[in-house]
């Protein structure tokens, strides 16, 4: 497991998470689609209530998100304060930190 106050610093400037189609109101599903827009392969995925101090396991398991592919991240309802870190081939790490994922239905990477 990784611990996230050292790898905040070293993704700080990396940041490049669009968040898109933001609900009229506030729901307390925080489940979302990651739309993988770039040229690269997502190699691993992350998403963790904010509170929680460490990344736990990537939600893509064996697999990777292709350029062009959706990946539906599936949460508990109410855990709508999220930290979500990407990490794309060649191991460069995206992090969105204290995402409110219930007001979203998509994540755009980049």
């Amino acid at each position: 497991m990784l611990h996230r106050r050292f790898l905040v610093a070293c993704a700080a400037g990396a940041l490049g998470l669009g968040l898109a189609g933001a609900a009229a109101a506030q729901t307390t599903d925080p489940s979302f689609r990651l739309n993988n827009r770039s040229n690269q392969t997502i190699m691993e995925l992350y998403v963790s209530s904010s509170q929680d101090q460490n990344w736990g396991r990537d939600l893509l398991g064996a697999n990777v998100l292709p350029p062009g592919q959706t990946f539906v991240v599936r949460l508990p309802d109410g855990q709508c304060t999220n930290d979500i870190r990407i990490v794309v081939e060649g191991g460069r790490a995206i992090e969105r930190m204290q995402v409110n994922t219930c007001n979203l239905t998509d994540i755009n990477y980049p």
